[in-house]
């Protein structure tokens, strides 16, 4: 299902005239985001749990919402406003996108938590937002 969706998400980003790069960095090493360049560098070494398809989305969003002269590294933490925003807007993406010609009733925020292997913190994110 992840590659799916990363195709998925790959054609999201090349009509938002970003590119994305496959970097082969070390495990220290986050994905990055050059918002201004619209560039995505993702490296599937690096040290998170979390999916690489829900990074993509994370990273996308961050091209599409932020400040353009910004850099961002992945950081899945809730701890601004910037990233709590952009993981609200990762969920919608790939929610819209996994959940196309599924009823509200066949969706469970669990399953969506343990797919992408999200953190507990996402909860009430996750909760609210791949019912809408």
């Amino acid at each position: 299902m992840h590659e799916d969706l990363f195709s998925l998400l790959l054609k999201v980003a090349e009509k938002a005239g970003i590119t994305i790069t496959d970097v082969p960095g070390n495990y220290n090493d986050p994905d990055v985001a050059f918002c201004k360049s619209k560039i995505i560098n993702i490296n599937r070494n690096y040290n998170s749990n979390i999916s690489v398809a829900f990074r993509l989305a994370h990273e996308i969003s961050h091209i599409e919402f932020s400040q353009p002269s910004f850099l961002y590294a992945f950081s899945p933490y809730i701890k601004n406003k910037e990233e709590r925003e952009t993981n609200e807007r990762a969920i919608r993406m790939i929610a819209r996108l996994v959940y196309i010609d599924t009823p509200n009733e066949y969706r469970n925020w669990i399953s969506f938590m343990n797919e992408f292997n999200l953190p507990s913190w996402f909860e009430p994110l996750v909760k609210d937002l791949i019912y809408e």
